[in-house]
């Protein structure tokens, strides 16, 4: 009877420690990254991106792309260099707050560029497509940098996906252009899907599923 209640404490006290373990996730976290928290809101404001050129879609299926095509790439970028996208947050914010206050910018200089939605990347042409010219935009986020964007001249076109854009670019990489993309992929095929909410599962499609259960570095 003593080694019954001995086991019955060990067992306890292994449960304790188990249960003290588990991350103790923001309010509104559905998903993780391995130990970065994705939430609710995260997802249905990149959801609205996506619903700019699908507004037919049903929220699921907006929630699905806006997860493989926004966010689980932008949270694996994230977890890369974390010191170097802190650098140049600071460095995007100090230019942004320069530009309203209307100060010249001596580094970096910006860059023009002008294409539809393909060629300026899904996150800087939604930024830019609701402004009008001569408005910038808020410091945004790609996969590996940080950019702010003015809008200059605004096409038009059937489907909006194929409106032209041209604007003034200033970029703050974290991340080197030429290799972002294959270190991004990397870092995904070795990332660790968290189902904090077990009703997201479902949104996360099958492949991702498999593929984001974590392998070698």
């Amino acid at each position: 009877m003593k080694a019954q209640a001995l086991l019955f404490f060990a067992l306890a006290a292994c449960g304790t420690q188990k249960d003290a373990a588990q991350p103790a996730w923001p309010a509104g976290t559905v998903l993780a990254l391995g130990e970065r928290p994705i939430g609710a809101a995260e997802v249905d404001e990149a959801a609205g991106t996506i619903a700019l050129l699908e507004p037919r879609d049903s929220l699921d299926q907006l929630r699905r792309l806006a997860l493989t095509n926004l966010v689980l790439p932008r949270c694996a970028a994230q977890a890369i260099d974390p010191a170097g996208r802190a650098k140049a947050s600071q460095q995007a914010g100090a230019v942004q707050r320069a530009l309203a206050a209307h100060t010249e910018v001596q580094d970096p200089r910006p860059q023009e560029r002008k294409g539809a939605m393909l060629d300026l990347g899904l996150e800087l042409w939604s930024a830019l497509i609701g402004l009008e010219p001569g408005q910038w935009t808020s410091v945004v986020e790609t996969p590996g940098c940080f950019q702010i964007a003015r809008l200059e001249q605004k096409g038009t076109a059937p489907l909006p996906g194929q409106v032209v854009l041209t604007a003034e670019v200033y970029d703050f990489p974290y991340l080197p252009a030429e290799d972002a993309r294959d270190r991004i992929q990397a870092q995904l095929d070795r990332s660790h899907l968290v189902y904090v909410d077990e009703s997201w599962r479902a949104l996360v499609p099958i492949a991702w599923q498999h593929k984001l259960r974590g392998g070698s570095p």
